[in-house]
């Protein structure tokens, strides 16, 4: 058995500051949509629109 079959699920915290994140968020660049790739964020199957989403949620987090 590997150490990745018995390791446990444990919370974690990532503690970024607003300011920072905010400026993060606000460098955010996207890469234009690839041929024939559609409507979805590369082979993960989201669609961009949501991606645009929740970009926009963040950035408006405070």
């Amino acid at each position: 058995m590997t150490e990745s079959d018995t390791a446990e699920i444990r919370d974690f915290r990532i503690d970024i500051p607003q300011a920072d994140r905010a400026e993060r968020l606000a460098r955010a660049r996207w890469t234009d949509e690839l041929p024939d790739a559609g409507s979805h964020f590369a082979a993960h199957d989201v669609p961009n629109l949501l991606i645009d989403d929740i970009h926009g949620f963040f950035r408006r987090l405070r």
